[in-house]
């Protein structure tokens, strides 16, 4: 009988000692609410961002760890014949550009990136060595993005332009900080310039461009009486850029075809160029994409 008493009193004063501390401990919340009312919720920063992204596989979207991606990404996007700060410079990139999908909930696609398996097969007996020089190049620029008037912006980039890089006044979105500037050593680069023919009756007789930027890539052109943008053409049927001409012959028609991509933003074999020469990513980067800023996690600033 003692024993039950004794568990009684010592239940009782479990259960007062609780209650006190718990008032302790809630007590300057209520007050705080009492004082300045329920506060709206901060701005989520790019630190506190779950640091996984959304990757679209067979119609289902799976989860993969950001830095994970980057690597396979990076590999997607370079060869490992570019110098380092080439792959870091591309690597900030695509950090900037999944942490812009990230923050809008989207899903990126699987032709974005290799896996690892899909590496082993592409490096084979190289897989070590060249796994090591790209994870390198992440982890170098862990947490670095690209920064335009205070956010974070997502940036387009290509293979080789056609020796100079597109405005993006001409883009629907008008990104002021993918201007037009000079890259000479593209006219150098393996796969800069190349001839293509197209079956006549697949384009139909009345093909042509019906419009051009001032760089020489094909706005809109005319395909058997409908009209496709340059890029959708040139997706279409596998031309390497719009930037082309034309030559009409008996039965056939002969592209030749300058750059590779759609000339915005940074030029990888460009930015490799730069890179020869002693500039860092930070200065590639700032070349390409005027008035940016390059920063990590938000906080410390990167500069050239």
């Amino acid at each position: 009988m003692k024993k039950l008493e004794k568990e009684a009193v010592l239940k009782e004063r479990v259960i007062l000692v609780g209650a006190v501390s718990f008032f302790i401990f809630i007590l300057p919340y209520i007050l705080h609410l009492a004082i300045n009312g329920i506060q709206p919720a901060m701005n989520v920063g790019f630190e506190e961002i779950d640091q996984t992204i959304q990757v679209e596989v067979d119609g289902r979207t799976v989860s993969i760890r950001l830095e994970s991606y980057l690597v396979g990404a990076l590999a997607r996007s370079t060869e490992n014949r570019y110098q380092d700060e080439t792959l870091k410079a591309v690597a900030v990139i695509l950090r900037s550009n999944a942490v812009c999908a990230i923050m809008e909930e989207r899903a990126v696609d699987r032709d974005s990136f290799y896996t690892d398996e899909e590496l082993r097969i592409l490096w084979g007996e190289e897989y070590e060595k060249n796994l090591q020089r790209y994870q390198d190049a992440v982890k170098a620029t862990e947490g670095i993005v690209i920064f335009y008037n205070g956010e974070i912006v997502e940036v387009p980039f290509h293979k080789i332009s056609a020796g100079e890089t597109r405005d993006g006044e001409i883009l629907a979105q008008n990104l002021p900080y993918v201007q037009s500037v000079p890259s000479a050593e593209d006219m150098y680069a393996d796969g800069y310039y190349m001839t293509m023919e197209i079956a006549g009756e697949t384009l139909g007789g009345d093909f042509a461009i019906v419009s051009r930027d001032p760089w020489g890539y094909a706005l809109t052109v005319k395909v058997k009486g409908e009209e496709l943008s340059g890029e959708e053409f040139r997706r279409k049927y596998g031309l390497p850029s719009a930037c082309f001409e034309y030559d009409k012959k008996e039965d056939f028609y002969v592209f030749y075809v300058r750059g590779k991509g759609h000339g915005f933003g940074l030029s990888i074999y460009g930015a490799d160029a730069l890179a020869g020469k002693g500039r860092s990513f930070a200065e590639i980067l700032q070349y390409y994409y005027p008035g940016i800023e390059i920063r990590k996690e938000n906080r410390e600033d990167i500069h050239a």
